[in-house]
């Protein structure tokens, strides 16, 4: 009887090994795919300020010197 326990118990815990690994796997794909997610986002917001700089250089016809001067001028008031 002491034996069929044993066995049952160890197999209990063998079980509950493999359910926290496939779990533990579930929670790190997860995590790595939020992580790829908000770098995608961070990439695409990136990208957007770059394009509206180079909007805001192009629509100036200055340089760059010039559309910095101008945006202090517009912030102070001058």
């Amino acid at each position: 009887m002491k034996q069929n326990y044993s066995a049952s118990k160890t197999k209990n815990r063998e079980v509950s090994r493999e359910h926290a690994r496939a779990t533990a796997t579930g929670i790190d794909s997860l995590s790595k795919g939020v992580v790829i997610s908000m770098g995608v986002v961070s990439a695409i917001i990136g990208l957007w300020a770059v394009a509206c700089l180079v909007g805001a250089m192009l629509s100036s016809n200055s340089t760059p010197l010039a559309m910095v001067s101008n945006w202090v001028h517009a912030i102070t008031g001058m």
